[in-house]
């Protein structure tokens, strides 16, 4: 899976070609509408919230004019097989989806989907402000690309997990396996696989069952251990890049809204008298 965030900012319309290196999967989620696409005949204007899923051969070639106001989209592209094994993986293999995958190598074909709601839109403008670095940043773009991905695949029609039973075991499993890796956290997918579950639940099971997302988890943790090493001694700006922060201010901001102080003030007085405010 490849992940594109484009954010082009123009005051006046601008053209672009591309020809397709290898033959391709793409769900498009456009923020701005207006844009114009051409793609060897098959031609479009994109909706503001609108999104597309589409395929383009080896060597097929597109031309698109982007709008005075300038565009904002974030683009999942697949190889088609991996693209058929997540439809498959989904109960998906005999949706409309599958059957524009198939058509992958031979021709080029483009479908709407359901449109971004207000919880895919803060999704999107969240990963383009992202303050995060390193595994940290990984793990929270992928996390939102599944995000908007679940959605889609939840209006088609996805697939329950099993027992609860099971399924408590299996976000037990992924939760303790993120506390003995918060330095260098697994992505969605890898997760998922070591629990013993596909992403898209553990996405959705892990916030019902512990009231937060998997990135969510990861950054509260890290905020306690930041606690601890500002009290061993650490500087704001290195107890930030433990963190997973490149901005120290960044890390500040997050820290008074988890714990109420800045990280400045913390001390282990302050610590004891001050719950963390999670969430």
């Amino acid at each position: 899976m490849t992940l594109v965030l484009s954010d082009i900012r123009s005051s006046d319309q601008c053209t672009f070609h591309y020809v397709e290196p290898e033959d391709v999967f793409a769900i498009d989620f456009h923020l701005k509408g207006g844009s114009r696409f051409d793609m060897e005949g098959r031609r479009f204007e994109t909706r503001p919230l609108e999104v597309r899923a589409g395929t383009a051969p080896r060597t097929s070639s597109s031309s698109f004019v982007l709008p005075e106001h300038g565009f904002r989209t974030v683009a999942i592209r697949f190889a088609p097989e991996t693209a058929g094994e997540l439809l498959d993986r989904h109960g998906l293999g005999g949706s409309s989806l599958m059957a524009i995958v198939d058509q992958a190598s031979e021709t080029i074909a483009t479908t709407r989907l359901a449109p971004l709601n207000q919880a895919g839109v803060a999704m999107i403008e969240a990963m383009f402000a992202a303050p995060y670095a390193g595994a940290g940043r990984t793990l929270f773009l992928e996390s939102c690309a599944l995000g908007l991905l679940a959605a889609q695949v939840e209006d088609a029609g996805g697939q329950q997990f099993g027992s609860e039973a099971a399924l408590e075991r299996a976000l037990t499993r992924a939760r303790d396996y993120l506390d003995a890796h918060l330095q260098d956290p697994p992505g969605i997918v890898q997760l998922a696989a070591i629990a013993g579950m596909n992403d898209f639940k553990l996405k959705r099971g892990f916030k019902a069952a512990f009231g937060t997302t998997v990135f969510g988890y990861v950054r509260q943790r890290r905020m306690e251990r930041a606690a601890g090493d500002l009290h061993d001694g650490l500087s704001v700006a290195q107890a930030a890049f433990q963190a997973g922060y490149e901005c120290p201010r960044c890390f500040s901001d997050a820290f008074r809204r988890h714990f109420g102080v800045l990280p400045s003030a913390m001390t282990k007085a302050t610590l004891a008298k001050t719950p963390a405010r999670h969430g």
